[in-house]
């Protein structure tokens, strides 16, 4: 019996699903959806399953990336897997938002990235990963989470290694570029894509869990005001 893996990633202004078939990627969806990831995410995923002639119900596994980033999106995507797979009785991979990110840039090269995202009030969220080859995940070198750009610098200098040996990757080069000018000219902006993500999830089977065990990765408190 064929296997199919469901992505779903709302945690930027970008919506993306994956689908994969075993471990062949059969398409994806990417939307800059902004504002409206509530309102468009249920008719995109209808429309993307009947492509394939497949409803919720044929989905194996599924994965929903549970942060960080937007609080509102983060909220969304989870609220509409965990749904989704409650109903059909299947499981979840929660994946981080850092570790796709890095996975978009390294999953067939290898080497290092470190994602960098936005955070507002002056700090991002980061995280450093090693490429470990096509059929495992990223290795994270050191513990995700909210920094300021002061602490995220030194949590790297820890690891020894040159910035010029790493990616350094970003959803919004022109904010967080300036947080680092001794390099910021480095950072890449990455968009993130379904292909990728039901990919990393399909590396990360073994950290499936249930619909009630998925919980957001904030990092930090919403910004008030």
């Amino acid at each position: 019996m064929k296997e199919y893996t469901l992505s779903v990633d709302c945690c930027s202004a970008w919506t993306t699903l994956g689908l994969a078939e075993d471990e062949k990627i059969r398409g994806e969806i990417n939307i800059d959806a902004g504002k409206n990831q509530s309102a468009l995410l249920p008719g995109l995923l209808q429309h993307f399953l009947e492509a394939f002639s497949l409803t919720p119900e044929n989905i194996s596994l599924f994965s929903v990336v549970t942060g960080p980033g937007s609080f509102t999106g983060i909220k969304v995507g989870i609220s509409f897997v965990t749904f989704l797979a409650w109903a059909a009785g299947k499981s979840i991979v929660p994946l981080s938002s850092l570790e796709c990110m890095a996975f978009e840039k390294i999953r067939r090269s290898g080497g290092l990235a470190a994602s960098v995202l936005w955070g507002g009030g002056g700090k991002v969220y980061g995280g450093l990963f090693k490429g470990e080859g096509n059929t495992l995940p990223p290795l994270s070198l050191f513990r995700n989470g909210s920094f300021t750009p002061e602490l995220f610098l030194e949590a790297f200098s820890g690891t020894k290694l040159r910035h010029q040996d790493v990616f350094w990757l970003t959803d919004a080069p022109e904010k967080v570029a300036p947080l680092f000018p001794s390099f910021g000219e480095s950072f890449e902006k990455i968009v993130p894509t379904g292909s990728a993500t039901v990919e990393l999830t399909r590396r990360h089977k073994s950290r499936a869990l249930s619909a009630f065990e998925i919980h957001a990765d904030y990092f930090r408190d919403p910004d008030l005001g």
